[in-house]
């Protein structure tokens, strides 16, 4: 099992990076141009409505919560892998838009008057240790299927690459199961956290400091 991990790693880390990369840009975007990518902040932020709204239908309380979070978390994560095959264009464009709106909230926070260095810490740091790695993996092996997909066509142009191809094929299916099991357990660690620890933490540190922000007018 530590071997499968560890080729499961290897195997994906190139696409990890440029995950992180995707994520960190679409961040630094949201940060920086945080009126521009407003429109796009809301959209993403009616889905965390959504999420709420199913959880108060559920009739609240922390198993509902943590059920809430990890199914939501889940969806995203396998839809990223899965889709990925349509040449990446779905966790491309997921892991970006996940950057842009972290990054618009801090914009928002920041000029709300509360440290958005206390907010990571509090608010995002408890179950994020465990959330973001996930997503981004999940992202990399999006990328990676979608990579595939494009060798595969070019494949057919030149033939002489495809048996190269058909094994790297192989290989990722092989491993896609394993790679699943990695994120859903980490997802699953993360909204035990989210739902249970991060709120005690974030009240804690915070206060009624929240109250100031305001992500839209």
């Amino acid at each position: 099992m530590k071997t499968q991990l560890k080729n499961l790693w290897l195997d994906n880390r190139k696409f990890f990076l440029a995950a992180c990369l995707l994520f960190a840009g679409g961040a630094i975007l949201g940060f920086v141009q945080a009126h521009v990518v407003e429109e796009l902040a809301k959209a993403l932020f009616e889905q965390l409505k959504d999420v709420m709204a199913k959880l108060e239908r559920n009739g609240g309380g922390l198993f509902a919560m943590f059920w809430a979070i990890f199914f939501n978390n889940v969806k995203v994560a396998l839809l990223m892998m899965a889709m990925g095959v349509f040449f990446a264009f779905v966790p491309v464009f997921n892991i970006m838009a996940n950057g842009v709106f972290i990054g618009f909230m801090f914009a928002k926070i920041s000029e709300s008057g509360v440290n958005p260095v206390l907010m990571f810490t509090a608010g995002i740091l408890p179950h994020g240790i465990f959330e973001l790695p996930a997503i981004l993996f999940a992202a990399a092996v999006g990328i990676r299927l979608g990579v595939l997909s494009l060798r595969t066509v070019g494949s057919l142009i030149q033939p002489a690459k495809w048996e190269r191809v058909k094994n790297d094929w192989f290989e990722m299916l092989r491993q896609f199961p394993a790679a699943v099991l990695t994120v859903v357990v980490l997802l699953f660690v993360a909204a035990f956290v989210e739902s249970g620890i991060t709120p005690l933490v974030l009240h804690g540190i915070l206060g009624d400091e929240l109250q100031q922000v305001k992500l839209f007018q």
